[in-house]
């Protein structure tokens, strides 16, 4: 009998995304660029993204009215901070 395990890489990304005076901003995607996974940021900033790749990977923030940042994501369980 033979069993066949499928096992999916999955990494976790987390962080926050504020403005230059450090206040959080709502509502801002994050988005792994390259592919349709990404979500938004809630009432405090923060987001949690869970991506089916290996790193490493980039993410890219953007929302209207500030400039678009991109981090590079190196290791699973890595925060990220953007400022915009």
């Amino acid at each position: 009998m033979f069993f066949c395990v499928i096992s999916f890489s999955q990494t976790t990304v987390t962080g926050t995304v504020v403005d230059n005076n450090n206040l959080p901003i709502p509502g801002v995607n994050v988005v792994v660029v390259g592919t349709t996974t990404g979500t938004i940021t809630d009432f405090d900033g923060g987001f949690a993204l869970t991506v089916n790749q290996e790193p490493p990977f980039t993410v890219q923030v953007s929302s209207v009215g500030y400039s678009t940042e991109t981090l590079e994501v190196t290791e699973n369980n890595q925060v990220l901070n953007f400022i915009l």
